[in-house]
Formats: C-alpha cells, sequence, structure tokens
C-alpha cells in the first residue's frame, strides 16, 4: 500500500469541475519526488523528505486546456520548504582529545574547549541547541554547559600522586530537556610538572654520608695524624740521641 502525502491543494477560478481542466506540475522534483492529480490539483510527495539532504524544492503549477493542452492561466511557482524534525544526535570534532594543565591550578583554570555541532536546522525549535555535561571525569573536572570549555574543579592536583586522567563529555539536543538526543567524546588529561618539590640527598649506608658529618670526620682524623706526626717526630729524636750515647 503506497500512501502519498498531500502537500499542497491547488485550484484555479476558471475550473467549474467538468474535467476539462488539467493540471501539470514541472520544477525540482516534479515527477518523482512531487506528483500532482491532473484533476483535483492536489500535490503529494511520493517519499519521506529529509530536510538535511535539501531543505525546499521550487516547482511550477499550471492550469491547462485537457484536450488541447492550451494554457488557460500563467504558471504559478511556489516553493516547497522541508520543515525540521529532531533526527540527527550531537557528533563532536573529534571522537577522541588530548590536553594538558599544570599541576596544582587554581579551581576554574582553562583545559580545553570540545565542541559538537548538530545537523538539524537551529532556527527551527531546540533540535539543534546543544548543552553540554561531563559523564566522567568529577570532581576533579567540569564543563561548562554552553561552551564546552573543560576547567580544573579540585585545588593542588598532585602530578606526583595520579598524573593522567580521563574524562567523558556528552553533548545534548533540545537544550538537554527530555527526549533530545545525544553523542559522546572521551577526553585524556595529563598533569604536566611544576616545581614544586625541593631537592633530597639521597639515603645511604655509607658512613659519613652527610657533608657535615664528613667534615667532622675529617677535622677529627687531621688530629689523629697530627699527632701521629709529633710521636713519629720524638721516637726520631729519642733514637738519634741514644745512638749518639753509644758512640
Amino acid at each position: 500500500l503506497c500512501m502519498w502525502i498531500c502537500i499542497l491543494c491547488l485550484h484555479s477560478d476558471i475550473d467549474s469541475g467538468d474535467g476539462n481542466i488539467k493540471y501539470i506540475l514541472s520544477g525540482e522534483g516534479a515527477g518523482t519526488i512531487f506528483v500532482i492529480d491532473d484533476k483535483s490539483g492536489n500535490i503529494h510527495a511520493t517519499k519521506t523528505l529529509d530536510r538535511e539532504e535539501r531543505a525546499q524544492y521550487t516547482l511550477m503549477a499550471q492550469a491547462v486546456d485537457r484536450d488541447t493542452n492550451r494554457p488557460l492561466e500563467p504558471p504559478s511557482e511556489f516553493i516547497v520548504k522541508v520543515q525540521d524534525i529532531n533526527d540527527n544526535p550531537p557528533e563532536f570534532l573529534h571522537e577522541t582529545y588530548h590536553a594538558n594543565v599544570p599541576e596544582r591550578s587554581n579551581v576554574g583554570t582553562s583545559v580545553i574547549q570540545v565542541t559538537a555541532s548538530d545537523a538539524d536546522d537551529p532556527t527551527y525549535g531546540n533540535s539543534a541547541k546543544l548543552v553540554y555535561s561531563i559523564l566522567e571525569g568529577q570532581p576533579y573536572f567540569s564543563v561548562e554547559a554552553q561552551t564546552g570549555i573543560i576547567r580544573t574543579a579540585l585545588p593542588n592536583m598532585d602530578r606526583e600522586a595520579k598524573e593522567e586522567y580521563h574524562v567523558v563529555i556528552q553533548a545534548k539536543d533540545m537544550g538537554g530537556h527530555m527526549g533530545g538526543l545525544s553523542g559522546t567524546t572521551k577526553v585524556t588529561i595529563t598533569l604536566t610538572d611544576v616545581n614544586d618539590n625541593p631537592p633530597k640527598f639521597p639515603q645511604s649506608n655509607q658512613p659519613f654520608s652527610d657533608p657535615f658529618l664528613l667534615y667532622s670526620a675529617f677535622k677529627k682524623k687531621s688530629r689523629r695524624m697530627e699527632s701521629l706526626y709529633h710521636s713519629c717526630k720524638k721516637m726520631k729524636k729519642k733514637k738519634q740521641y741514644n745512638s749518639h750515647i753509644k758512640k
């Protein structure tokens, strides 16, 4: 069963209903997408129209004599505009995003902006009115509902504690209301290093690894060496003295 949709009814003022007038149609899609009942002047669409494929069609209709095809009136031009419905979900420009932000950034620091588009008509209803929300990545990050800008939401995030975060952002049409269509994207956010850790001496089992201990040990060793030197000097003198007595 073929169900054609009547989109327009044409009727000439000179049509008395005796069947002597024939209506003809020409223009964009005439005879394929649009057909006209040559007796009544009713115009039908033969298939479902998609605004995203074509938003409007320009057609010409005319009343002629059925027997001679002689025009009885000048042709009339009219435009068929395809009204939009919400049949396209939002799509992000990229399936995945990657971004960096310094560790310990202030709350509200901008990280990256993600953008989605909707093929539906933005001038009709809310079919293409998008609202962004965060599905994964809280409480570390947030997203601005109208712009898609991702911002830090926690202070003092430490790269040494956790370096990489995975965030999922949703864009929903119909202004985010129930019944709207949605799309998602994934964002990998990496914390970059800042100079927030003072240098530390490595722990060691070797004695005197501390520079102050090394200095103290050096002083003690120097005193022992000096004492040993004087002892050796005294012994040498004593030996020389004993040798002199024997002679």
